[in-house]
């Protein structure tokens, strides 16, 4: 028996998104290359002094993190995971669908978590140097350590919680932030909100680019018109005309996102599929025909 879903393809790149493959980073590439040629000035001059020594390791770890941010990948290529609606929503917010496609939020990666613990561990060694330094009879010392444990204290929460954010993505551990798309609508998990959008009060979905800002390259967004009447917001909020969906922040190809909010939106014929192999095959095809950077 042949399967009667015929696949639709991925659509096409939008043309106001401009630029299918948007330029890295290249001023933190800039910043990387000055600051490890900052180091190696400041160690190579240091005569075996221990200030120096230190002052330059500090600024080629500074080096090491603005290379990771520039080596970044602005488009995730990923794929999407069927998960249970139960997990991704709150109390307030119920959804009439059983099972969910989710797109979830990009999780810092191996390199971004070492890089939290190395930063934590170099400035725990620092603040009790410093602690070292002013019991032997240099009480300025004391002035930056309040300064290095705050810092440390801060890098320390960082890298347990992306730890933590990294492999717990269901409801034993914090709940997903990202985006849904079920049978019956959309659901929007934000940090500070959730929205359930369903497919009857989105009035058009438009592609958008983020706002121009200095130094920063502009991204694909997705604007989805709604009326808001229709719309379900966590805590009350009021939910505005207009819905941005951040492809960026999610662990899938923008255009893969695209695909799949305009295909559901203009089609509910295909949205049957959603929560079944059927519709998973369609999103993983897609997510390995979205073109690679």
């Amino acid at each position: 028996m042949t399967d009667p879903f015929a696949s639709p393809p991925l659509q096409g790149w939008p043309a106001t998104w401009g630029e299918r493959r948007p330029r890295r980073n290249t001023g933190m590439l800039w910043l990387g290359v000055v600051l490890f040629a900052a180091a190696a000035a400041m160690i190579g001059f240091s005569g075996g002094a221990a200030g120096p020594l230190w002052s330059g390791a500090f600024v080629a770890l500074f080096g090491v993190t603005a290379l990771a941010v520039a080596a970044r990948t602005p488009f995730a290529e990923g794929r999407a995971r069927l998960v249970d609606a139960a997990t991704l929503t709150r109390g307030r917010i119920s959804t009439p669908d059983a099972r969910m496609h989710f797109v979830p939020e990009r999780r810092p990666g191996v390199l971004t978590l070492t890089l939290c613990v190395v930063w934590a561990l170099v400035l725990i060694a620092a603040a009790i140097v410093a602690v070292g330094i002013g019991l032997t009879g240099r009480p300025e010392a004391f002035l930056g350590v309040a300064v290095l444990a705050a810092t440390a204290a801060l890098f320390v929460y960082t890298a347990v919680r992306a730890a933590i954010t990294q492999y717990r993505s269901d409801s034993f551990g914090r709940r997903p932030m990202g985006l849904g798309i079920g049978h019956d609508g959309v659901i929007l998990i934000r940090a500070t909100e959730t929205l359930y959008l369903p497919w009857t009060s989105i009035r058009g979905v438009e592609p958008d680019l983020t706002e121009p800002r200095r130094g920063m390259v502009e991204l694909p967004v997705i604007r989805l018109r709604v009326d808001p009447s229709r719309v379900t917001a966590s805590h009350g909020m009021r939910v505005a005309a207009t819905v941005t969906v951040a492809p960026a922040m999610l662990k899938t190809h923008p255009q893969v996102v695209w695909s799949a909010l305009r295909e559901f939106h203009d089609s509910p014929a295909a949205r049957a599929t959603l929560g079944t192999s059927t519709g998973q095959r369609l999103l993983d095809e897609w997510c390995a025909s979205a073109p690679a950077d």
